[in-house]
């Protein structure tokens, strides 16, 4: 069954019992607290530093893009747009390489909402890294358009995703984007 958490898609009957979850692009936590409230392991990632108290899960102030090393952040007047761009500011991974650093090479369920890197993210990739992927694509910024989103599709498909959900809609008065798409590894 797909449900809808915090705006992102999720099949909870693929969960297991104190699934292990990455949430890239954690601002705001709502993600983050409802599945931790279901008893889940969460690893957050945001570019930007919380302070503790307001974290949720095992909290790294870090960038998930395609290099390890350093990258900066590009602020806006809307914070929900925080991304990141060339610079020394923060530390940076690939996702291969933040997972092996934390000892789990292979996820329950990555949440991927980071403003556009996503295509860096899901282009770098060399394996599967996770059952489910539900990803937030921003082809409403302008970023990239819709041959960089079919790239994604394609990549994700050689991977051995298959689309649970992939929907163009309007939200946020930010236009038409694949807001909420979910896509599961073939068993």
């Amino acid at each position: 069954m797909i449900e809808i958490i915090a705006e992102h898609s999720v099949n909870t009957e693929l969960l297991p019992n104190n699934a292990s979850i990455l949430d890239l692009g954690c601002r705001g936590f709502l993600f983050a607290k409802e599945l931790q409230s279901r008893g889940h392991m969460l690893v957050t990632v945001d570019i930007e530093d919380f302070p503790l108290e307001q974290t949720v899960g095992h909290f790294f102030p870090v960038a998930i893009t395609n290099h390890n090393g350093k990258c900066g952040i590009a602020r806006s007047s809307d914070p929900q747009a925080t991304k990141i761009k060339e610079g020394e500011e923060i530390d940076c991974y690939t996702l291969e390489a933040f997972s092996q650093m934390l000892l789990t090479p292979f996820w329950d369920l990555i949440k991927i909402d980071i403003e556009g890197s996503e295509y860096e993210v899901i282009m770098s990739l060399t394996k599967a890294p996770a059952t489910q992927l539900s990803i937030e694509f921003h082809l409403h910024t302008g970023v990239y358009g819709m041959d960089s989103v079919q790239e994604m599709l394609d990549k994700l498909e050689d991977l051995g995703y298959e689309i649970a959900k992939h929907e163009l809609t309007e939200a946020h008065g930010c236009g038409y984007n694949y807001w909420s798409s979910l896509f599961i590894l073939k068993s």
